[in-house]
């Protein structure tokens, strides 16, 4: 057995189709590696279909990359791969990467992993010509809600986190672990719960009506565009939108703000990935509130003319951010 086979087998990261991580259910689709039920609805089914049709696009412009001349950025992800629905997938291809499955073949090794925290990171294991390549996110190994609400202070220089049992009226609940939507809104002071965080009721409704996330891709620490997600109020934690817009970054954020988001990235150790930010309309302030080193996308509420459009910025800042 050749040793590219052989690590990719120890690594339990062979080429499978990436159709292999989901199941089908009575009632919907199911994410194998997280878990996650997409239940089957007109929304849903919207939404796949859209991200089948960005799928087709990429692999378009994917095919004008075979075609140029251009020396393809080889990466190499452990210990999983990303797939089609992971926005790093669409970009790498488009800026005209190409996966590798033997880091000593690559130029970069990515860690990449859908998991909240852990002590050390999976390159460490690899062989000394492996570890001597560039490596992403390799040192972004806490992105639990603690964590980024800590940086957050820091950086922002105000908190986001409150004592539930000091704290008097509304305040978000939420759980430590990434990817949850498991936020409500709770009435302090009360107990504070095993693995939960407390912060701050943001106020990022524009009419009482609807609210509005920020999502911002981020490579290197600098935000090439914005993603404006809009949904109901009723279902604030939710992880479904209603409407998605692609703004540029100045559209959004004043100068000092992408400053400080710069900051925040950069002390968060996180290479590439997607940072969520509320926007208090009471007070003007930004808060970070989650950090996503596997972000998926991009949104499947987003026009499909923008999510090319986004894709191939982001695609150009990662090629220029690999280059240098």
């Amino acid at each position: 057995m050749n040793q590219s086979k052989e690590y990719a087998l120890r690594s339990g990261r062979t080429k499978n189709p990436w159709w292999g991580d989901l199941a089908l259910e009575r009632g919907g689709l199911r994410a194998l590696r997280t878990g996650a039920l997409i239940p089957f609805s007109i929304e849903n089914l919207i939404a796949i279909g859209r991200g089948f049709a960005n799928y087709t696009a990429t692999q378009a412009l994917r095919l004008g990359n075979w075609l140029s001349p251009t020396q393809p950025i080889r990466i190499a992800f452990t210990p999983h791969q990303p797939q089609p629905w992971h926005l790093i997938w669409s970009v790498l291809h488009v800026a005209g990467g190409k996966i590798v499955l033997d880091p000593e073949k690559a130029d970069a090794v990515f860690y990449f992993e859908d998991i909240t925290a852990r002590d050390d990171c999976p390159l460490d294991t690899l062989s000394p010509a492996a570890r001597s390549l560039r490596q992403l996110n390799c040192n972004c190994l806490d992105v639990s809600k603690s964590k980024v609400a800590q940086v957050f202070q820091e950086v922002f220089g105000y908190p986001l986190s409150i004592d539930p049992t000091q704290h008097s009226g509304p305040a978000v609940e939420k759980s430590e672990i990434n990817g949850a939507h498991d936020g409500r809104i709770v009435t302090c002071p009360t107990p504070r719960q095993p693995g939960m965080v407390y912060e701050h009721l943001v106020d990022n409704s524009d009419n009482g009506q609807f609210i509005e996330d920020y999502r911002a891709p981020t490579i290197g620490g600098h935000i090439s565009l914005v993603y404006i997600k809009q949904r109901s109020i009723n279902y604030r934690f939710a992880n479904t939108n209603d409407r998605v817009l692609l703004k540029r970054p100045d559209q959004v954020f004043t100068t000092s703000e992408i400053d400080k988001l710069g900051q925040f990235c950069r002390a968060m150790q996180l290479d590439w990935g997607g940072i969520d930010v509320l926007r208090d309309r009471k007070n003007g302030r930004l808060y970070v509130v989650d950090v996503n080193k596997t972000d998926m996308g991009p949104p499947t509420a987003l026009g499909l003319i923008d999510q090319v459009r986004s894709v191939r910025r982001l695609s150009r800042a990662f090629r220029d951010y690999m280059n240098t």
